[in-house]
């Protein structure tokens, strides 16, 4: 008979059955017996229908919150070294030691690692039964030391639910808990610790390497990107060519409020605009779920009907999967189905002979049941539960099943294991690809001390339903149990080859068994690495790595990103686990923190060459604005279109070049606080040369009007060397600091996309980068032997960025267009740009090579503007061309003077202004 070590379960992911050789010394053994032929049948079947289990236990990692502080790369979990902190609501005996009595059906209680709800969850719950000591008490929250039990060292846990639930009791003297597990929740039953919303991942697939992590070098290939990419420029052209910048300000400007840290980990720097993600939705199992409500007993075919896929030959991995029928092809005879699945919904086109109507009849003693186990009335549940089975159960394997399984449930909760057990394998002999039957045998089977056949059971269920976290805890119990005498040396040795099992499962497409085999190596070294054993650290990061890859590729995300972020902190100077966290992040399309966090791996080492080729993969996503944080931003296109036309004024100007001297602060500051409170300021560019300077100048107007819209210009996107921008943010390339001024205009109020600031009336930033083609045509190719704008570090290339920019324009002004059509008029419209749209203005001193994109001449005709500014040049001016008034407002001169008492320019005034005149700021 064939064996298999099984060591310690997942943390708190997913498991299932592996081969490998048994230690001689003290490695458990695992006769796969009667699994062997049940798990092989299962091994090309693709999971049912997701069922996740009333807890929202899935760990989510989620992007921070705007209030989250900086945090550096040597930032190390909790220890145990703390000493108790004595908040300002702390109760008066803040050693007062508490034991969880919450929690039991999911393994335990979530921790948190911070107060707020919205805070990162920690991987492991919080045992139940396990003995903790209180370093804070804050409301219901409470901040902990764990002194007895398993689980999270420190964090922060709830005491208790909403509806009142006690999760921890005060404990006068701490004792081990004997207390054995109790049931899981039934189908329809209570909500668990803290219940997560639904919110399903969304966005674009990453294609993730095909090979795994096999300690601190080597990699997995990406997809070569289309951009190209090249190594961050230095200060002199490696081809011997002339840089050619314009002046640099002499001004710099320390801000103590920073948005970035030198040092800082990527996911603190840029994750604070980044809307939170919530886990999958903490679902309990109906009789009949589907898209649309079928009858009772579909005779027929059709959609809305459940299926169960079956006797297919092209797709064996299909069969014994079950969907939801949404469309028929009479033509080819097929019915479109809906799959569901730890891959996420798949559709699908089968004959109807190769689908099987799933049927399942109402019950309103179930109903019942479900009521009373909700309200903790296990013994009535049991009575209702029965009656059902006689009365309306009868014939119906379906119903039967489920019936059984509360049952099960329920005797559970009762402390009645015995006729648990009997009920639950009732359930699975009735239905055995029912991963909610597997898990409550392996529960009683646990509280009954037969940990193997627990371990036997919780595999099968986490098999059918992998990213369900309650099968995961008890499967983790049941092997920490098989495991508890191995020594340290013999489990580093089996998670060493389980990993290698891993990546031999994950090549051959085996991502399940790839996943049983990380998370069981994982649950083996966590508790050695986390009672101090520092040499474990980089082996834990390397099984959270490959775990992660193997979520990303079952398209889940968020527990792709809980197993890369745990990489992180294991080994937090590696970049292969920045890559799997960038990885999750697109998967969720948070293009902007992905973008990121693949620029910074690129600076860790040996992380250059991969992780420069992930970026390219997201650099040009980015402006398709499809990202959450865009798709919020976007959302101010609107705010205030109900407004009527003058309702404000509209002003205009550029070049401002703040950091050339005091006289242009002193300028900035004297703007009249009241005359423009009501009004719009346009900047076409050109604030200044560092982050600090642009924050600085757009606080400074925005303080005088009430909305400030802002193109970056080429100044703006320099990373002059000896400045903030190279020394303490680190802008790794121009790209980066884009998106960090972004970030910045959100937290002062200004404004980079476009909007329809009054009833038909738009303003339209177009961002733009100069084009060598403004003066040779298209594909003209500058043999100058000059560089232009080399502070600038454009990762496409400089003569691509234009193009990149040109997309990002395009996204909105779609938007505009299609609202234009369906009014049915063009409306008013103000584009404007920092540089030159149309070969027909002079670049006055400016080199004619850096000054100009003819392609956005197009995208300002396409929105029906009438009225153009620009900058650049440090030419005031006005000129139409093509029917279009082209006009340029700057403060700066030729020279970079200004006069004192420089003036912004009106170009709407209730209505668009034809000829546009100059305006006191005073």
């Amino acid at each position: 008979m064939r064996a298999a070590v099984v060591p310690c379960a997942s943390i708190y992911r997913r498991a299932e059955v592996f081969h490998g050789t048994a230690c001689s010394d003290c490695a458990v053994v695992l006769t796969l017996g009667k699994l062997q032929a049940s798990l092989c049948a299962m091994r090309a079947m693709k999971p049912g229908m997701q069922q996740l289990i009333v807890a929202g236990g899935l760990r989510s990692q989620q992007p921070a919150t705007s209030n989250q502080q900086p945090t550096t790369n040597n930032q190390q979990p909790a220890t145990s070294n703390k000493q108790p902190v004595v908040g300002a609501n702390c109760s008066v005996d803040c050693l007062q030691r508490w034991e969880v009595v919450g929690g039991a059906d999911k393994g335990g209680i979530i921790v948190r690692v911070g107060r707020g709800l919205g805070t990162q969850c920690e991987r492991e719950r919080l045992a139940t039964g396990a003995v903790v000591e209180q370093l804070q008490l804050v409301g219901d929250r409470l901040r902990y030391q764990r002194i007895k039990g398993a689980g999270p060292h420190e964090g922060w846990v709830s005491v208790a639910l909403k509806d009142g639930t006690e999760l921890l009791r005060r404990t006068a003297e701490a004792e081990a808990s004997g207390k054995p597990l109790q049931g899981h929740a039934v189908e329809n039953g209570p909500m668990s610790t803290e219940s997560s919303t639904s919110n399903e991942a969304a966005g674009s697939k990453a294609d993730l390497p095909s090979t795994s992590d096999g300690g601190n070098s080597g990699g997995s290939k990406l997809e070569q990107p289309n951009a190209a990419l090249q190594p961050p420029a230095s200060e002199t052209a490696a081809n011997g060519s002339k840089e050619m910048n314009a002046p640099v300000g002499s001004l710099t400007f320390d801000d103590a409020e920073t948005l970035l840290c030198a040092e800082a980990d990527p996911m603190t720097e840029v994750t604070s605009t980044t809307e939170t993600l919530t886990p999958p939705d903490a679902r309990v199992e109906e009789t009949v779920t589907a898209a649309t409500e079928p009858p009772a007993y579909p005779a027929t075919i059709a959609v809305g009907v459940r299926v169960e896929v079956h006797s297919l030959k092209s797709r064996a991995d299909l069969n014994g999967r079950r969907a939801v029928v949404v469309a028929r092809d009479d033509a080819a005879d097929r019915w479109e189905v809906r799959l569901q699945g730890p891959r996420g919904e798949e559709c699908v086109r089968c004959k109807p002979e190769n689908l099987a109507i799933i049927a399942a009849r109402q019950s309103a003693k179930k109903s019942q049941g479900d009521v009373a186990f909700k309200e903790g009335r296990h013994d009535v549940a049991v009575c209702f539960y029965k009656e059902a089975l006689r009365e309306d159960a009868q014939g119906d394997a379906e119903l039967s099943a489920t019936l059984h399984s509360n049952l099960a449930a329920a005797h559970a909760n009762l402390g009645d294991h015995v006729s648990a057990l009997r009920e639950a394998e009732t359930a699975v002999q009735l239905r055995p690809l029912y991963g909610k039957a597997h898990s409550r045998k392996g529960l009683s089977l646990l509280n009954l001390g037969r940990a193997k056949e627990a371990q036997e059971s919780y595999v099968q269920a986490v098999r059918l339903e992998p990213t369900t976290d309650g099968y995961l805890a008890g499967l983790r119990h049941a092997t920490e149990q098989l495991v508890q005498s191995q020594s340290a040396v013999c489990r580093l040795a089996d998670a060493d080859k389980l990993k290698e099992s891993g990546n031999a499962a994950l090549k051959a497409g085996d991502v399940s068994l790839a996943v049983a085999s990380y998370t069981i190596a994982l649950a083996m070294v966590a508790p050695l690495a986390e009672a101090g054993d520092q040499s474990l650290q980089q082996s834990l990061a390397v099984y959270s790595s490959n775990r992660s890859q193997a979520f990303a590729k079952l398209n889940q995300w968020t527990f792709a990103l809980a197993d890369g972020e745990a990489a992180k902190r294991a080994s937090p100077k590696w970049f292969r686990a920045y890559i799997r966290v960038g990885h999750a992040y697109l998967g969720q399309n948070h293009t902007e923190v992905a973008y990121k966090t693949f620029l910074f791996a690129s600076t860790l080492e040996s992380g250059y060459q991969e992780a420069i080729q992930a970026c390219g993969r997201v650099l040009w996503q980015l402006p398709q604005l499809a990202s959450p944080v865009a798709t919020r931003r976007m959302r101010r296109f609107a705010e205030d279109a109900h407004r009527p036309r003058g309702f404000c004024r509209i002003f205009a100007i550029s070049d401002v070049h703040i950091d050339h001297g005091d006289s242009v602060v002193n300028w900035a500051n004297g703007i009249s606080a009241t005359e423009f409170k009501n009004d719009i300021l346009l900047v076409a560019g050109d604030l200044g040369d560092t982050f600090n300077a642009v924050k600085i100048g757009l606080s400074t107007f925005k303080k005088k009007f009430r909305r400030v819209f802002y193109v970056p210009g080429n100044h703006d996107m320099w990373i002059r060397p000896n400045t903030a921008d190279s020394t303490k943010f680190k802008f790794k390339d121009s790209i980066d600091k884009l998106l960090a001024m972004l970030d910045m205009c959100d937290n002062i109020g200004a404004e980079m996309m476009p909007a329809e600031v009054m009833t038909d009336v738009y303003v339209v930033p177009l961002l733009s980068w100069w084009a060598a083609s403004f003066v040779g045509g298209p594909g003209y190719v500058p043999d100058d032997g000059l560089r232009y704008d080399a502070f600038c570090k454009w990762p496409m290339g400089d003569e691509v960025a234009h193009k990149w920019f040109l997309q990002w324009n395009n996204r909105f002004l779609e938007r505009i267009q299609e609202q234009q059509r369906e009014r049915g008029r063009k409306g008013e419209a103000v584009t404007f740009s920092h540089f030159l749209p149309v070969s027909e203005l002079p670049c006055g001193g400016a080199p004619s090579l850096a000054s100009g994109c003819l392609e956005l001449e197009g995208q300002i005709h396409s929105v029906g503007a009438t009225l153009h500014i620009w900058g650049h040049t440090h030419i005031s001016m006005r000129s139409v061309v093509r029917g279009v008034t082209y006009q340029q407002h700057s403060l700066m001169g030729a020279e970079y003077g200004h006069a004192a008492q420089a003036k912004f320019l009106k170009v709407y005034d209730g209505s668009l202004v034809k000829e546009p005149r100059s305006h006191n700021v005073y």
